[in-house]
């Protein structure tokens, strides 16, 4: 095989041995300012402001600096891409000017490739380099990069600035021709999107699914940016369920109601709840009982009323600054449709927290074999989180705000107890009535073989 070879292979191989460390060490130190340039791009638009901000308060010079830059990114976006191209450009000349002339006399030293040694080193070195750019110079900057962010960010800003400043003349005649050709092709520009909701509940996700955040903390985030979206009407108890004192009547039944309902305020009201005096804290009451008498028109406090398609944050801004954290919600005519207290804010947002007195009607129970028991009063939009049902017929219309009404709309009258109809793939029962009211309905979910008749009605 040596006999074969070229004898100009053995000078070409010692000169390459004498010469071509230093061309491997002006290759690496390329592919080394690719990979420095590639980590500090993906560590500073992965570096979360907050940290970086913590971090620059405790002195960090390099935090402020990557602050700083973020800021105003064109500046060093421009400075990065610039220098990655042209470092690109200079690593595939220089190895394929340099790196060829050592590789083709190796290869024209086998007498069959002789012919096409300039091309096959032309071929194995654009292998070769592209394979170790993207490797060193890419893909495992970039990983460290990713790994650790804000530490990286301070390290590279200070030098990046740098290295900004002295690049700025060229990124400038370069930002100047990108904005000129834009314009020409008739381009606006676009305005940066701030953070959104959606952003916020990605980011809680993801942190709960890395356990940085508890599963709990998600819950009751998400549930106080859904209260923002909801009505005083989704959260009230509803008007047959509220417990008030009537002046007219005698002072033992007012002590009567006011034991049996075990609650700290009460509406009051003469003959029926629309001619509404005020409300009182039964502990004034108990307070004139202690004292030796008591006179409930004494301790009267103003009610506080808000419309019930209020959103549900005004009513908190309003019970915030209001003496009574209880409010009455009214209709567009001004009747009295529903009562709301901080509980049942506080419960939209932790859960219910067990407080006595609340209403069997808006319980929500999951069974064994994967059906619901739903009282007919329950919020719809919790119901539907709850189950995981779609966007119901007539909901954003205001036809109806819970369960019931959803009930009562589809069978197109009152209904009666035994009641079936199906729709989306579920199965609606009525179980139980209260008089006129839906008091507990079953929603079962059908198997997917199963045929569907969204809104049939029928009687069992």
């Amino acid at each position: 095989m040596q006999q074969s070879l070229n004898p100009s292979w053995r000078e070409a191989r010692a000169g390459m041995a004498a010469e071509l460390p230093a061309e491997l060490l002006v290759i690496s130190i390329l592919i080394g300012l690719n990979a420095f340039f590639s980590m500090a791009d993906f560590a500073l638009f992965s570096s979360s402001r907050a940290r970086l901000e913590q971090l620059a308060g405790k002195g960090n010079a390099g935090a402020a600096t990557a602050l700083e830059l973020l800021d105003n990114p064109n500046a060093f976006l421009s400075t990065i891409h610039v220098a990655i191209t042209l470092i690109g450009i200079c690593t595939g000349a220089y190895c394929g000017i340099v790196l060829t002339g050592y590789l083709s006399p190796i290869i024209s030293g086998f007498p069959a490739l002789a012919p096409y040694s300039a091309a096959i080193s032309f071929a194995i070195i654009v292998v070769t380099i592209t394979y170790l750019s993207l490797l060193f110079g890419g893909l495992i900057p970039k990983r460290i990069g990713l790994d650790n962010p804000e530490y990286i960010a301070s390290r590279v800003a200070r030098p990046l600035r740098a290295i900004s400043v002295l690049a700025l003349p060229f990124v400038r005649i370069l930002s100047a021709s990108t904005e000129g050709i834009l314009m020409a092709s008739g381009k606006k520009r676009t305005e940066l999107a701030g953070v959104s909701e959606e952003d916020i509940w990605r980011v809680l996700s993801e942190g709960a699914r890395t356990g940085v955040i508890e599963k709990s903390e998600e819950a009751m985030v998400n549930a106080i940016f859904r209260l923002g979206d909801r009505k005083v009407l989704s959260l009230m108890t509803p008007r047959p369920d509220i417990i008030g004192i009537d002046l007219d009547e005698p002072l033992n039944s007012s002590i009567k109601t006011i034991l049996s309902s075990n609650h700290s305020y009460l509406p009051v009201y003469r003959g029926e709840l629309d001619t509404l005096s005020g409300v009182i804290w039964v502990r004034d009451f108990w307070a004139q009982m202690i004292e030796g008498g008591a006179d409930i028109s004494r301790i009267l406090r103003d009610p506080v009323l808000i419309a019930e398609t209020a959103p549900a944050l005004k009513l908190l801004d309003l019970l915030r600054t209001s003496p009574t954290p209880m409010a009455l919600a009214i209709d567009e005519f001004g009747v009295i449709t529903g009562i709301i207290t901080v509980h049942d804010i506080m419960k939209a947002i932790i859960g219910d927290i067990g407080a006595s007195g609340i209403s069997h009607d808006r319980e929500l129970v999951r069974r064994e074999d994967g059906s619901f028991l739903i009282g007919g009063l329950y919020p719809l939009d919790e119901v539907k989180e709850f189950i995981g049902i779609p966007m119901l017929p007539g909901e954003q219309e205001g036809l109806y705000h819970t369960l019931a009404g959803f009930v009562m709309m589809e069978l197109g009258r009152i209904p009666v107890t035994g009641d079936v109809f199906e729709w989306n793939n579920y199965r609606f029962e009525v179980v139980d009535m209260d008089g006129n009211r839906v008091d507990k309905i079953l929603v079962t979910p059908l198997s997917s073989g199963k045929h569907k008749e969204e809104g049939s009605t029928g009687d069992a």
